[in-house]
């Protein structure tokens, strides 16, 4: 099958999801162009986080670039390797990006930046974010129930 970034990024999309998925997480991928901004969507009773996927042809490719300003809570950056069956997966807050992204350019048009994931990159900058999947995992909550026997036992 030829190469090309469509196919990357829904391999990379999908990728994703499944692993949301083995971990129980209740996860949807976008449809169309109607979500800017984000891939999946990960739904809580609290809560929904939006997911950018960036997905890369690696090692051939080593530079992710987009405008990683808004639009989305948290980005998975997907290291495809189409030749070794285990693809690679960063996990990164959108808090933390700014960080380790390029300088921002403003010859860049829509103020495109890059992040670097050569071997150098990912062996220092990169390296905690590496299967931080537990970033995405929504926590644990208690139902009221649960509390109100707590409460119960603790004035005992």
């Amino acid at each position: 099958m030829k190469s090309n970034r469509s196919v990357s990024a829904a391999i990379g999309e999908y990728l994703v999801l499944g692993e949301l998925l083995k971990r129980n997480v209740e996860a949807y991928l976008a449809h169309g162009e109607t979500q800017k901004g984000w891939d999946v969507v990960i739904v809580t009773n609290e809560s929904t986080r939006r997911v950018q996927v960036k997905t890369i042809d690696w090692p051939n490719q080593l530079a992710v670039n987009g405008n990683f300003s808004d639009g989305f809570d948290y980005l998975v950056v997907v290291l495809l390797d189409r030749v070794k069956p285990r693809s690679r997966f960063f996990v990164f807050a959108h808090a933390e990006l700014d960080a380790l992204l390029s300088a921002p350019n403003e010859l860049r048009a829509g103020g495109k930046r890059t992040l670097t994931m050569s071997q150098k990159s990912m062996d220092s900058r990169v390296k905690l974010h590496e299967d931080n999947w537990k970033i995405l995992v929504p926590p644990p909550t208690e139902s009221k129930q649960e509390i109100l026997h707590t409460g119960e036992n603790s004035e005992a």
